[in-house]
């Protein structure tokens, strides 16, 4: 992959370790929990945990991560993260190894890779309008979004072939690899932002200016609600959609797999044409409608009532266009936060975002679970998607209807 036309070609070392580190979270996602239920018999209550403990620290660190990265150098902490999280996984094979690996420690492991994830995350976004400029942001993040996507629809497979033909912790071990290659690739970018911190202040205000920022402005407020609202929408479904297609509709397990499949090449789809859509309805334009599609196919997903093969190839259509219509937002989405919120709080902006987003998504499990136990699971898939649609009217009722480009920085 090279740089978009018009970025520096050093853009293409963060496009690389982008790709390396989401091909080894990929392949991490199914050889842990195949680590855990195969080698160590893990019963479902620590699988649960195991779980948890990955994305427990967006909710822990995420306000206090951002702060950091805004007072430090985001290419520094995305290189020391993946370095350390090689480290991390690379405990695991050793451990197994010495004959003490145990549940526990792929707890430990969980939470920790968790929280250097965040750090990494969050500093991607911080830092790539340094590296591509303002007039190049959709380019740039569109193509970031592509190399994530690849990842995600091939490395289910690599990960599959490879526990099975070397066994879950040697490819734990390759996956440590992985992450030491980003770590290499980042380094190598030429950037001229700060390596110097800023002089310190209490870092309860520090937070606080971010959350004051995001909830003050039209624009970063009407993005973070749209967000929470729908990750609790998606948070509802990750715990009702494998009982709705395989106990409602009676869809067989061959064909939910084939379903994913198809949701991971829509992204593809999504991530490839962001740019192009954009050009075409400018950029509030886009995220209105797509976030209206995104909406309207949760509703059209609780809605499919017909026998098997015919429910499977519904259910694929619709989620084909929800995941292309949701990764051409997302891309715009990031871009506008990006060029509305000014560089030295690039982190605490994006740390917040997450903080809300994701923090509602995880209640979304519990609220999905509850509701269908009460009403039962397409009653509460059908709420779900109900829900999805206010994420639409916050951001139809701000000035973001009306955005035809990039909006201007806020002052501060």
């Amino acid at each position: 992959m090279e740089a978009p036309k018009g970025i520096p070609v050093q853009f293409r070392y963060l496009l690389w370790g982008q790709t390396s580190v989401t091909f080894g979270a990929v392949i991490l996602e199914v050889a842990l929990p195949l680590l855990a239920a195969i080698t160590l018999n893990a019963s479902p209550s620590q699988m649960g945990l195991l779980a948890t403990l990955q994305t427990l620290p967006w909710l822990v660190i995420t306000l206090f991560a951002g702060v950091w990265i805004d007072q430090g150098s985001p290419k520094r902490i995305m290189a020391w993260a993946n370095y350390g999280r090689g480290l991390l996984l690379l405990t695991i094979p050793l451990a197994g190894w010495l004959g003490w690996l145990s549940i526990e420690w792929l707890w430990v492991v969980a939470f920790a890779y968790g929280m250097l994830r965040v750090f990494f995350d969050l500093s991607v976004s911080a830092f790539v309008p340094s590296i591509a400029g303002r007039e190049h942001l959709i380019a740039a993040n569109s193509q970031l979004e592509s190399s994530r996507q690849v990842a995600t629809v091939a490395g289910p497979g690599v990960a599959g072939l490879l526990v099975q033909a070397i066994g879950a912790p040697l490819t734990v071990l390759l996956n440590a690899f992985l992450y030491w290659v980003s770590a290499f690739l980042i380094q190598r970018i030429p950037s001229s932002e700060s390596q110097q911190v800023r002089s310190p202040k209490l870092l309860l205000s520090e937070v606080g200016e971010g959350l004051r920022l995001v909830f003050s402005d039209g624009y970063l407020r009407a993005l973070v609600l749209s967000s929470a609202t729908f990750n609790l929408h998606i948070g509802m479904l990750a715990g009702l959609q494998i009982l709705f297609l395989s106990r409602v509709l009676e869809i067989p397990p061959a064909w939910i797999g084939v379903i994913f499949g198809v949701v991971g090449l829509g992204a593809l789809v999504g991530a490839l044409t962001a740019a192009r859509f954009t050009n075409w309805l400018g950029m509030g334009g886009i995220v209105i409608r797509m976030q209206l599609i995104s909406s309207l196919t949760g509703v059209a997903f609780a809605l499919v009532q017909a026998p098997p093969i015919v429910a499977a190839f519904l259910v694929s259509l619709i989620l084909f266009i929800k995941a292309v219509s949701t990764v051409v937002r997302n891309v715009n989405v990031v871009s506008i936060r990006q060029a509305r919120t000014p560089r030295h709080l690039l982190g605490r902006v994006g740390g917040t975002s997450q903080f809300v987003g994701i923090g509602l998504g995880s209640l979304g499990g519990i609220l999905g679970g509850l509701l269908a136990e009460w009403l039962g699971i397409r009653q509460a898939t059908l709420i779900a998607g109900l829900i999805a649609i206010f994420s639409f009217t916050w951001l139809y009722f701000s000035p973001i209807r009306g955005l035809k480009g990039l909006p201007d920085a806020l002052k501060t």
